[in-house]
């Protein structure tokens, strides 16, 4: 009669096991179950009443909960806002860049808008970006987030839409439901527009003024009169004051789609508002290069988020 089968029930973390059966000829490894690299989260649905909206989201190394280790850290939060001329987005284009500061510490979430191509007008991006915000804030606890330490960063489109986000945020109109007045660490500009109906004041390789370019379809495809009154409501330079948050900014001086002197007018802005800021000229450089992905360019990244932002511990608060 044979013996019976004895099964095992279920050990804590602390109570597993080792294996040490001895396997002959296999390579051994000394295993260091440290994590190294960020989680990522993609297509997330961020707006219930916006199906087609999503994001991703990097979240630094953390233990999981089958190490036995409760890691409750909290990581600043970088809202990335990826570049479109205001139309659908590639949300994923950066994240191989993005992921070196998700390991750097801190949350990195890339957000979609509704695109001008798919019925967005002005002010969508804007109010997309404060509910993709607004998820993330309730969802803190599940991605790590520290909803203290916010940075606001974008390129092109969404820089502009960064940089609005965080200049308005008492204001209703920018906003899906109500205004929530929320502060920001920083903003970080690369090469975005910003005084939209003066784009064509400097040499460019497109023109920004009729209802087929880019600027005029993120106003419902119509011409861009600089006298309209929602040309003032869409300047950033009309909302800037002493209270802004501290901005880096970084353009190219060979930027043949959004001109250089669009960065200019922001910094001029600012300066007159006695507003802290950053602004890095990238000489030679057209619009979207790597050049804005340097190792200088991101050194300067980084000693701005660590100048403004807290980090987390390196090690779990806490452990079961």
């Amino acid at each position: 009669m044979s013996n019976p089968t004895h099964y095992m029930t279920p050990f804590s973390p602390q109570d597993f096991p080792e294996d040490t059966t001895l396997v002959p000829k296999t390579i051994t490894l000394n295993g260091d179950d440290t994590p190294i690299i960020p989680m990522c989260f993609t297509n997330i649905a961020y707006d219930e009443n916006h199906p087609s909206l999503f994001m991703d989201i990097l979240v630094p190394p953390v233990y999981i909960p089958e190490t036995g280790i409760n890691d409750q850290r909290q990581f600043p939060l970088i809202l990335w806002i990826q570049g479109s001329a205001f139309a659908t987005q590639e949300i994923g284009l950066h994240l191989p860049h993005l992921s070196e500061f998700a390991q750097q510490g801190y949350v990195v979430a890339s957000v979609a808008y509704q695109g001008s191509d798919k019925g967005g007008e002005f002010p969508s991006t804007i109010r997309d970006a404060n509910a993709a915000l607004d998820f993330l804030l309730s969802h803190a606890k599940d991605y790590h987030i520290d909803t203290t330490q916010i940075i606001l960063w974008g390129e092109s489109s969404g820089a502009y839409t960064a940089i609005m986000m965080a200049l308005t945020q008492d204001d209703a109109f920018f906003f899906h439901n109500e205004a929530k007045n929320r502060q920001f660490k920083g903003v970080i500009d690369f090469y975005g527009p910003t005084v939209l109906q003066d784009l064509d004041l400097s040499p460019s390789i497109q023109e920004h003024r009729s209802a087929n370019s880019w600027v005029g379809a993120y106003f419902g495809h119509a011409a861009i009169q600089a006298t309209n009154p929602i040309m003032t409501q869409a300047n950033p330079l009309t909302y800037i004051n002493t209270a802004c948050p501290p901005f880096l900014i970084f353009h190219g001086t060979m930027d043949m789609i959004v001109p250089f002197q669009q960065s200019v007018s922001l910094k001029t802005a600012l300066d007159d508002a006695t507003v802290d800021n950053t602004f890095v000229t990238v000489k030679g450089s057209n619009h979207g290069t790597d050049a804005f992905w340097s190792t200088q360019a991101k050194k300067i990244v980084h000693a701005f988020l660590e100048k403004h932002t807290k980090k987390a511990a390196t090690q779990p608060v806490t452990t079961i």
